[in-house]
């Protein structure tokens, strides 16, 4: 998803939506940010009325993301907002039917964050549990760095579950449109285009929830640790080299590569690393410049990928887009991005 992409969801299809208007908005913005949030609320009633796994998880991870957002909107020095009742119990009563549900596990996880660890970690078991090589799970673990990388000798991929899970998110949306009124209001009376909205909607709420939970890697693999414990150095490195070459967003990829680079040891592997990240940073300047050329930022076009069932990874995502509008995927010989 672009970052065009990012900023139209961030705007328009969360449920944080009227906590992020401009106090100068005018009346449509107002309007806009209005219905959004009418209808994120209603949804979440509606997906909680359904009442399967996914459903409950989703339900909660809505209402959470709403209020939490718009409390620190309104108050932003303020303390956390109270416990909200109804989130909690459609979050139990998600964890109780989820089993061995890969997209309700993961669901879970982001809507129970820190501030439900029971929650989370026990979802996070059952994901770990169903994808024992799978390197994610664990970092949801509340595992010490120790236990961390340790069981993570046994992994050899990083699947967040992102474009599936998203995927599912967006069924969600399409199960329970927006009515004609909120549709108005949300597209400011242009046309309404219910397959964008509800994948934007999907891949924005994703991104502004996931909590990546790299924690205990930066704490066990920092300089420091490593003086104190070089015997460890092998295994940060192999959660690395999963994380930079088995992942399947590019966030993962890029914590990845920041930590293969923080582990070279010579001049040839931190050169390596340099020109792994100058083709990411290429891919994705051109991938946010492709977008901006599209109508609606590419939102389209993302759609019309998302629901493509071959395109496994954000990084296939983007390689598509690419090919697409015939652009090399390797930056061009003496490129570097603007900020270097």
């Amino acid at each position: 998803m672009s970052p065009r992409l990012l900023l139209v969801a961030a705007l328009l299809f969360l449920p944080a939506a009227q906590a992020q208007v401009p106090r100068d908005a005018d009346a449509a913005q107002m309007a806009q940010a209005d219905a959004h949030q009418a209808y994120m609320q209603r949804l979440a009633s509606a997906l909680a009325r359904d009442g399967g796994a996914r459903d409950l998880a989703l339900a909660a991870l809505l209402r959470g993301a709403g209020a939490s957002q718009a409390q620190g909107a309104d108050a932003p020095d303020a303390s956390p907002p109270p416990r909200d009742a109804q989130a909690d119990a459609w979050l139990r009563a998600a964890a109780a039917k989820a089993g061995d549900d890969l997209v309700a596990n993961r669901l879970l996880v982001l809507a129970a964050g820190a501030d439900d660890g029971g929650v989370r970690l026990e979802a996070a078991r059952r994901w770990r549990a169903a994808e024992r090589d799978n390197l994610v799970p664990l970092l949801h673990a509340g595992l010490t760095a120790d236990a961390l990388l340790a069981q993570a000798r046994n992994a050899a991929r990083a699947d967040a579950g992102m474009y599936a899970s998203v995927r599912w998110i967006a069924s969600a949306w399409l199960r329970h449109p927006p009515n004609a009124a909120e549709q108005a209001a949300m597209s400011r009376g242009q046309p309404f285009h219910d397959d964008e909205a509800a994948a934007v909607s999907a891949m924005g709420l994703w991104a502004a929830s996931a909590e990546p939970g790299y924690a205990a890697l930066v704490e066990g693999c920092d300089e420091r640790m490593l003086r104190a414990l070089p015997a460890r150095r092998g295994d940060c490195a192999h959660v690395a080299s999963l994380l930079a070459d088995h992942s399947t967003n590019i966030a993962d990829e890029h914590a990845g590569l920041a930590m293969l680079g923080a582990l070279a040891s010579t001049p040839a592997a931190r050169s390596e690393v340099q020109a792994r990240m100058r083709r990411m940073d290429w891919r994705m300047l051109e991938w946010g410049r492709l977008g901006q050329q599209q109508p609606r930022g590419g939102a389209g076009q993302f759609a019309r990928l998302l629901a493509d069932p071959s395109i496994q990874s954000e990084q296939q995502l983007v390689e598509r887009v690419l090919q697409e509008a015939g652009v090399t995927a390797e930056p061009p010989p003496g490129w570097s991005p603007p900020r270097r």
